[in-house]
């Protein structure tokens, strides 16, 4: 649900009158403070998280990146910060400024005559993200600093690059009026590179509490996919960031560096270079060793783009199949967060910034969708923040660690194929159930519906991938090598395919191709796509699950926005697969700085 100052009483009433999941009421709460990828700089990657169940209790909100934050607040509040009279933003008669478009009363003066006046009555807010939250101030920007010092408590970043963690170190000036030290939770390497190249006394004093600084900023180290040691069942390996919120990080890649080992060596997915081996061990980590180093899609790096050392699986003492013994080049880490909600078990994912299996020199993406499979067939997670940072016009070369519709539509193809399985899996374990308690051959039967279904069901999406291979032609995922117009029959073909088509463009409104160059394709064929819905479903793989699209890349230029193009693209592969009856079933979401989403 998206909410942008229309619901009216308290944090816990107005949202909980909001249907989230599955008509459930709202668990969490995502503001978006910035979602921009650049160039312009007031407007980049910054989110607030907190959980509606607890409300708004001192120290519960998490901020997620932190490009754009302090100034994101205050513009909130100035849009949704109650407007006693009428009037123009300025100075009114008494002189005061207003920053909201309203006037606010002066602080009327102390019946005792002494010359500090009494403070204005606390306003609760009635609209906006902010719904139900006490503001003692009279401004804005007095109330963005209340909520700065009082109520957020941690920042959690997915990785170092300055439109993820600009306004934290430029409002780290301000952690000064707090009664305790802001919390930057990261892992290591994202501290590591934060420590050394910004709260460095060079680039920003050193404000941490490390390496003899003033103390406003501690850290948190955190371990890649999770804690064993804390916690139980499903909530395992979650690490409290935030009080009544959990973390579990997953690293996930982001192009490579211009600079190769051994002179540049400062990221954990260098072999040398260990970032923290993985704290979950036993069946769950076996089985993701196994799916990485099984996986079923041979891809390619981006041509120019060097390739990576044999590196270890993230999970096992396997090497990733997908990468060459020669490689050299240097990964750029970022991370997904599994956020949890610890009064409903509910959960949000957020990436940072990141590129796509099918071209990535390291990919990483397959062990996080199998994370997200699990939550999303048990009905826990509803909400996942990507990025999305170019229109489909962006050829391979130039994605720069990042995505494109195309492959954001392949990468979800991956999730819904690992929904469907969990489903059946989870359906599988309710029937051994079921039958062990009806009788002594319970186990044995249910072991062979299973079989039968899944012979069937594969049979059928065997058929299906074959007729849609017929129908039309399907989008490479191997990088475009030319940017003219001209066909380049000269480049080598892969064994994997994007399961999107790239030869026939729509043209229309869905399409913004209709008028844009056309790039050359490579014909391939879809040996290995992955159905989004199976054939004993009654309803797409991903039904129920909103995809907010974040990170937008803006031109600068005339004519439509590019979120308005990413999201025509979108919309028409989704019409395209739901014409080829494999349709993903998601809602897509354009992000924008102000506006809520509760799960």
């Amino acid at each position: 649900m998206k909410e942008n100052g229309t619901n009216n009483g308290s944090d816990e009433t107005a949202l909980g009158s909001v249907a989230g999941a599955h008509g459930q009421k709202p668990a969490l709460q995502v503001t978006c403070l910035g979602s921009s990828g650049g160039p312009c700089e007031e407007n980049v990657t910054g989110f607030l998280v907190h959980s509606v169940a607890r409300g708004w209790d001192r120290r519960s909100v998490l901020a997620v990146d932190a490009g754009s934050h302090l100034a994101a607040i205050v513009r909130i509040l100035e849009r949704d910060f109650p407007k006693v009279s009428g009037g123009e933003a300025g100075l009114n008669g008494n002189g005061h400024v207003t920053s909201n478009g309203g006037v606010r009363p002066s602080p009327s003066p102390s019946p005792s005559g002494d010359d500090e006046p009494i403070p204005p009555e606390p306003t609760v807010l009635a609209s906006g993200p902010f719904t139900g939250m006490r503001l003692p101030h009279a401004s804005a920007r007095a109330n963005a600093m209340h909520i700065l010092k009082t109520y957020i408590a941690t920042y959690l970043i997915t990785h170092p690059h300055l439109d993820h963690v600009s306004g934290f170190a430029i409002n780290s000036a301000a952690f000064k009026e707090t009664n305790l030290p802001k919390t930057l939770a990261a892992l290591p390497s994202t501290v590591n590179a934060i420590k050394q190249h910004i709260f460095n006394d060079i680039i920003w004093p050193n404000l941490t509490d490390e390496d003899g600084g003033v103390g406003f900023v501690t850290f948190q180290r955190l371990k890649e996919g999770g804690d064993a040691m804390i916690g139980e069942g499903e909530g395992r390996g979650y690490i409290d960031v935030v009080d009544g919120l959990g973390v579990r990080s997953f690293k996930v890649s982001h192009g490579t560096c211009t600079k190769s080992p051994p002179s540049h060596q400062h990221r954990g997915s260098i072999p040398s270079i260990q970032d923290g081996h993985s704290a979950l061990h036993g069946e769950q980590s076996q089985q993701m060793a196994r799916s990485m180093s099984t996986s079923q899609h041979p891809q390619h790096s981006a041509p120019g783009t060097p390739g990576a050392l044999s590196r270890q699986s993230l999970y096992s003492g396997q090497i990733s199949p997908r990468l060459s013994a020669t490689d050299t080049s240097c990964v750029v880490d970022s991370t997904a967060f599994f956020i949890r909600d610890g009064e409903t078990q509910r959960e949000v994912l957020i990436f940072g910034d990141v590129e796509p299996d099918t071209i990535s020199t390291f990919p990483r993406n397959y062990v996080v969708w199998q994370e997200a499979a699990r939550k999303i067939a048990s009905g826990v997670l509803t909400g996942i923040f990507i990025e999305c940072s170019y229109d489909d016009t962006q050829s391979d070369p130039y994605l720069f660690g990042h995505l494109c519709p195309r492959h954001l539509i392949a990468e979800l193809q991956v999730l819904a194929g690992m929904v469907v399985e969990a489903r059946a899996a989870r359906a599988l374990e309710r029937s051994v159930r079921k039958r062990k308690r009806s009788g002594h051959n319970g186990v044995e039967s249910a072991a062979k519906h299973a079989v039968h279904d899944s012979l069937n069901d594969r049979k059928r999406s065997r058929s299906l991938a074959g007729r849609s291979a017929h129908r039309d032609l399907r989008r490479s995922s191997v990088p475009d090598h030319s940017l003219a117009h001209t066909t380049d029959t000269t480049s080598p073909k892969t064994e994997h395919s994007n399961p999107m088509d790239q030869h026939h463009l729509h043209s229309g409104p869905m399409s913004p191709r209709s008028t844009t160059a056309h790039f050359p394709v490579h014909h391939t064929h879809a040996r290995n796509s992955v159905p989004s819905m199976g054939a004993h479903d009654a309803l797409p793989a991903l039904q129920g699950v909103k995809i907010v699209i974040i990170h937008v890349k803006d031109t600068m230029k005339d004519g439509p926005q590019v979120s308005e193009s990413i999201l025509a693209d979108l919309l028409d592969h989704e019409a395209r697969l739901r014409d080829n009856g494999a349709p993903l079933g998601c809602e897509f979401v354009i992000s924008q700085s102000g506006e809520s989403y509760t799960f």
